[in-house]
C-alpha cells in the first residue's frame, strides 16, 4: 500500500510539473535534487487533497448514519454505521478508502493540469507570468525588457563577435538548447589588442535602402534573424539607436 501511495504521489507530481504552464517554467529552471523535491512537493499536495476529500466522504456517511438512526429508517435495535463500513471496505485486498484517496488525487492532478483556469493562460497572463519569473534571472530579465519595450540588445559572444539588434524570442526551457533569436541591426567584432568595436555590417541601413521592414513582402527583416546559443554569450546589455548611428558614422570616417 505504501508503494502504491508513493507511485501515485510521484506520478501526479511529475504530470503536473510537466503540464501546468507556470509550474513547467519553474521545473525547467530547477536542477539536481531540487527537481525531485519539487515533484514530490506537488505530489504530496494532490495526495493530501485526496485524503481530505476521502475524510469528507467519511464525515458525510457519519452524518447520514446519525440521521438515519434518529428516524424511522432504523429497524429495532439495528443501527447504521456506514462510516465504519466505508473504512472496513476492501477492494482487491486493499482498503477501499486508500483506493478512493489515490483516485481522487489523480483526478485533482488531471483537472489542475488540463482544465483549470491557471493551466490555460491567455497571452496577457503568459506575459505577466514570464515577467514575474524573469525577475530572478538577469539575462532573462534584460531580454524580456528588450522584447517588451522594443529596446535594442548589445550581445557580445565569447568569440568577440558582436550583434546589436531587436530581440525576437528567447528560449530557456532546456539548458542544452537555450537560445536567443535577434533581428540584427549592426554586427561587428572587437579588435584583439585595443578591444575597440569595429562595425562590419550595417543591417539597418541596408533594410532602409531596400525598403525592408518586419512585415514587408516578399522579404522581411525576419529573414535575416540570427539564432544565438546562450552558452556562447559573454555579455549582454541594452543599446539605443542613437549610439548605433554614432558608431556607424565613426566607422565610416575611419574608412576614409
Amino acid at each position: 500500500m505504501g508503494t502504491a501511495v508513493f507511485m501515485v504521489l510521484m506520478v501526479c507530481g511529475y504530470w503536473y510539473t510537466s503540464r501546468d504552464l507556470s509550474t513547467r517554467f519553474k521545473f525547467k529552471r530547477t536542477f539536481g535534487w531540487d527537481v525531485y523535491f519539487l515533484v514530490a512537493l506537488y505530489g504530496c499536495i494532490f495526495v493530501l487533497q485526496g485524503l481530505v476529500a476521502t475524510a469528507l466522504i467519511w464525515f458525510v456517511l457519519f452524518v447520514a448514519s446519525g440521521i438515519m438512526n434518529l428516524t424511522s429508517y432504523s429497524l429495532a435495535d439495528r443501527y447504521h454505521h456506514m462510516q465504519m463500513d466505508f473504512i472496513n471496505w476492501s477492494f482487491l485486498g486493499i482498503q477501499a478508502p486508500v483506493v478512493i484517496m489515490l483516485t481522487l488525487a489523480v483526478i485533482f492532478c488531471i483537472y489542475r493540469s488540463n482544465w483549470a483556469g491557471s493551466a490555460r493562460l491567455n497571452s496577457a497572463g503568459r506575459k505577466e507570468l514570464y515577467k514575474r519569473l524573469t525577475h530572478s534571472n538577469g539575462v532573462e530579465g534584460l531580454l524580456f525588457q528588450c522584447m517588451e519595450e522594443g529596446h535594442l540588445a548589445w550581445i557580445t559572444l565569447k568569440s568577440r563577435r558582436i550583434y546589436i539588434g531587436m530581440v525576437h524570442t528567447a528560449s530557456f526551457e532546456n539548458s542544452a538548447t537555450a537560445n536567443v533569436v535577434i533581428v540584427p541591426m549592426l554586427s561587428g567584432y572587437r579588435e584583439g589588442k585595443s578591444m575597440s568595436l569595429c562595425i562590419e555590417h550595417n543591417y539597418s541601413a541596408w533594410y532602409d535602402e531596400h525598403e525592408i521592414s518586419l512585415d514587408s513582402s516578399p522579404r522581411s527583416a525576419m529573414d535575416f534573424r540570427k539564432v544565438i546559443m546562450v552558452e556562447q554569450i559573454e555579455s549582454l546589455s541594452l543599446f539605443d539607436a542613437a549610439s548605433a548611428t554614432a558608431l556607424s558614422i565613426e566607422q565610416d570616417a575611419r574608412s576614409l
